[in-house]
């Protein structure tokens, strides 16, 4: 039977360093961001799930989804936010589901999946186990505004759409500070990894 195990944590706190470890140790990695990427790309079902309510005005000239718009108008509505979450989530799940599928399938023990809002989509239910990646919320606006290029109102808001870090902890088995060296944060993962 296999094990899965869900990483989450707050946007820009470490889960990709977790994930990047985990895939050098040979371990699969269901990576509900790329899912999210793919159910939205060119010609998908769920971009045009997208369209159909926000409007042609969100599609960039090569028909691809313009990103960067759509995220302004969820994170500064949260009324849009969630509508946008119930258009994708159903093609997200199924996705999830069918690689779960899959992993049993080949007998893989153990199978994670690296989801920012595991527990604001409800994707706890899929995990035997959960781990929370975290930092503090000055090193979290750091590496946010750093790697999207965004503004420091822009990146609050973003964070401010996902569940507090705090309860997120209160319902994980175990949970992981990054703000150290990448060294550091493979050691404590290494410990956890050795209790599953």
């Amino acid at each position: 039977m296999t094990k899965i195990i869900g990483i989450t944590g707050g946007i820009a706190t470490g889960k990709s360093t977790v994930s990047s470890y985990l895939a050098e140790l040979g371990y699969q990695i269901i990576d509900a961001d790329k899912i999210t990427h793919t159910v939205q790309s060119k010609g998908s079902k769920g971009l045009q799930a997208i369209i159909d309510f926000f409007g042609n005005d969100y599609l960039l000239s090569n028909g691809e989804l313009n990103r960067k718009k759509l995220s302004r108008t969820v994170f500064s509505n949260k009324n849009k936010l969630k509508r946008l979450t119930r258009i994708v989530d159903p093609f997200i799940r199924k996705q999830i589901s069918e690689e779960i599928r899959r992993a049993e399938s080949q007998e893989i023990n153990l199978l994670f999946l690296d989801a920012p809002t595991l527990f604001e989509n409800g994707y706890q239910l899929f995990c035997d186990k959960i781990i929370t990646v975290y930092c503090s919320p000055e090193e979290q606006l750091k590496r946010l505004t750093n790697r999207n290029k965004i503004s420091i109102s822009v990146a609050i808001k973003i964070i401010k759409n996902q569940w507090p870090i705090e309860y997120k902890e209160s319902l994980s088995d175990f949970s992981i500070n990054t703000d150290g060296l990448i060294s550091d944060t493979r050691s404590k993962f290494l410990n956890i990894l050795n209790k599953l």
